[in-house]
């Protein structure tokens, strides 16, 4: 099914032209507020919400509108799932006419084409284990637990372990199959490429930039420092970067990379045995934690072999990504289990040593078989170099990622976006003081793609609330993920707000959405603080409105029968959205601006149901049955235990 060009439809306003000048001349003419738009991430559902929003918000007139006299989004920024649908959004003029020239009814089945032709990249894939084949024979023949583990493996195998692969091939078929584009997997990221239906628009993409990483064929790490002149400063936590496009420019923020410094490894050594993250914070954290430490390295090897200054390491990218790679880059959600990313490696398995630790339902000797068994697979990981592109590289220059070269000591390696903004605020409200400055109040639109346990914590943490208590903005943190468990890894703390908030006091301001399992709130005005590794600074006057999806479709939707279950929750959800008059009427209220006559709810007669067939009910909860992201050993933001990284805790029983 092709959804080719169309004629703009009339309630589609083409944006017209403005320099950065004019804008700030209009904002301090005029009593309208400019619009930054963040999501979060959520795989698929979030891409899908994202489309189902911005049909919403231009039917509004506030996306990519040229009326001068209505508020307009200034910066929009997604991360992970949701910079899937920005990359195709910004870059594809049929993916972009498809979602905002229609209704509902056409965005569902947009979004049921969409998904049936991912699925294809899933199918016919032979049940080929290799040396773990004894492990897939067992899966066919059990439970649902092993039986996903049989249909995984293949499908790992299949593309090579590597994230960028996967993805690569569900933008081919979606461009190819869907909306007829085949330009969509080389279009570069860049201010020419950008549609011009965005044209006042900032684009923005929301990374990780790894702290440390591991050239597996020349058998050093690499170390990134504040000042790469002194070791002592190497940073222990994820950066936060941002990928923006203009209208003109495009550019990294923040704008300068970090050197780093380079170490021998002992070939022989087990990385549980080995220094390499020897003085790195582990789980849980202590006092003397910080966002620097003096790396150890390893036992051959006492001085790095040579420092790397900025201009010596390389731009990633080439400083030229496609839209595919930035995405892919952003939404490297289980980078974690690369063992390439030595100490954010390390600190992902001493959640799950923690959890194994501190198990009520474990006897002491299945604590001590379970440790050694995350200990053995750490070490063969290591020494393999199984899951290196679970991460993304920043070698990766060819549109392809089957021609991406070996990693080399002055590689950058990203995970996703999630890692260290969960909602991309921070960043996204840098963007905009960047062109435009502190002085003029704006409106913040937070598009919050959670699961439908309550992960509030990803607002929170932009407040002055007890999970930050004694923190300045900017240090170290090891936040809490969702409900009770940690955050995968620490992270620099992203407080971007001077006013304090408690958890009570956020959820209370929620209301539902009818007709969608939408909730909204609109938070007291906030004053923005300076955050310098966000590029924050003070004195913004903040309005904000915070989406919650509460959606139970899964985050990871992997492997053909994965996808075939969810696609239908994720048609209603597309279609639910899209057609809600209330969620159209508090926006427009929120912006200021009168609402619209959304097009009529798409049959059946009744409400819009979930993946699970459920009732969308913002009140109701999925049943313990549901596909289900929060099986984690702790519980954090982090994909199912059963899912691609979490399912090879088993895998060193089978090597």
């Amino acid at each position: 099914m092709i959804f080719a060009k169309r004629a703009t439809s009339a309630f589609f306003i083409i944006a017209g032209a403005a320099t950065c000048g004019s804008a700030l001349a209009q904002t301090s003419q005029s009593d309208k507020n400019d619009i930054v738009w963040s999501a979060s991430g959520g795989g698929w559902r979030a891409m899908v919400a994202q489309s189902a929003y911005a049909q919403v918000f231009s039917k509004l007139g506030i996306l990519g509108g040229d009326d001068d006299t209505m508020p307009q989004i200034k910066v929009m920024d997604g991360t992970s799932g949701s910079s899937w649908f920005t990359a195709q959004f910004a870059f594809s003029q049929n993916y972009f006419n498809a979602v905002v020239n229609g209704n509902a009814t056409s965005l569902g089945q947009f979004t049921k084409a969409w998904m049936d032709a991912y699925a294809t990249t899933q199918s016919n894939i032979l049940p080929i284990c290799g040396i773990l084949q004894e492990l897939c024979d067992m899966g066919n023949s059990s439970g649902a637990a092993l039986s996903m583990i049989a249909e995984l493996l293949p499908l790992a195998l299949y593309y090579n372990n590597s994230w960028p692969e996967i993805v690569h091939a569900m933008y081919n078929a979606t461009s190819n199959m869907v909306y007829d584009d085949p330009n969509m997997l080389s279009v570069k990221a860049s201010s020419s490429e950008k549609l011009a239906d965005l044209s006042g628009v900032d684009v923005c993409f929301h990374t990780s930039l790894l702290p440390n990483a591991r050239a597996y064929d020349a058998d050093t790490i690499t170390y990134l420092a504040k000042d790469y002149t002194n070791v002592s400063s190497s940073y222990t936590v994820p950066l936060p970067y941002d990928y923006c496009i203009g209208d003109t420019d495009e550019e990294w923020l923040p704008s300068s990379w970090p050197g780093g410094n380079v170490y021998n490894l002992n070939k022989n050594a087990s990385f549980t045995n080995s220094n390499v993250v020897k003085g790195f914070p582990m789980f849980p954290p202590k006092e003397t934690d910080g966002l620097y430490v003096t790396p150890e390295h390893d036992k051959d090897s006492d001085e790095a072999i040579v420092s790397l200054s900025p201009a010596e390491m390389s731009p990633p990218f080439a400083n030229d990504p496609t839209a595919v790679q930035i995405s892919v880059a952003s939404s490297s959600t289980v980078g974690y289990i690369s063992e390439e990313v030595a100490s954010y490696f390390a600190q992902y398995f001493s959640i799950q040593e923690y959890g194994i630790q501190h198990s009520s339902s474990l006897t002491e000797v299945q604590k001590v078989e379970m440790k050694t068994v995350v200990n053995k697979l750490q070490d063969v990981l290591w020494s393999t170099g199984l899951l290196a592109n679970a991460a993304t590289m920043s070698g990766w220059t060819e549109p392809n990622p089957d021609t991406m070269p070996p990693a080399t000591e002055s590689n950058y390696w990203f995970t996703d976006g999630g890692y260290t903004d969960g909602p991309c605020a921070a960043q996204s409200i840098a963007r905009y003081q960047q062109k435009y400055g502190t002085s003029t109040p704006i409106k913040l639109i937070i598009s919050n793609q959670n699961y439908y346990t309550n992960n509030n914590n990803n607002i929170l943490d932009y407040f002055n609330y007890s999970g930050n208590e004694g923190k300045e903005p900017g240090e170290f943190i090891w936040p809490e993920g969702v409900e009770a468990g940690p955050q995968t890894n620490p992270q620099m703390s992203k407080q971007i707000f001077g006013e304090a908030m408690t958890a009570e006091e956020l959820n209370a301001l929620f209301a539902p959405m009818s007709g969608t399992n939408l909730t909204m709130a609109v938070l007291p005005v906030a004053t923005t603080v300076d955050n310098e590794p966000f590029g924050v600074k003070a004195g913004q006057q903040v309005s904000i409105a915070v989406i919650n999806l509460n959606s139970n479709i899964p985050t990871f939707v992997v492997s053909e029968s994965v996808i075939q279950a969810a696609t239908p929750g994720l048609v209603s959800l597309a279609e639910s959205i899209a057609s809600s008059q209330d969620l159209s009427d508090q926006i427009a209220a929120f912006v200021g601006i009168a609402s619209t006559t959304s097009a009529p709810k798409p049959t059946p007669d009744s409400p819009p149901t979930t993946a699970t067939g459920q009732t969308a009910d913002s009140t109701t909860s999925p049943p313990s049955s549901s596909p289900s992201n929060s099986a984690n050993v702790v519980g954090s933001h982090m994909p199912s235990m059963l899912s691609w990284g979490g399912l090879l805790l088993v895998l060193p029983l089978f090597v």
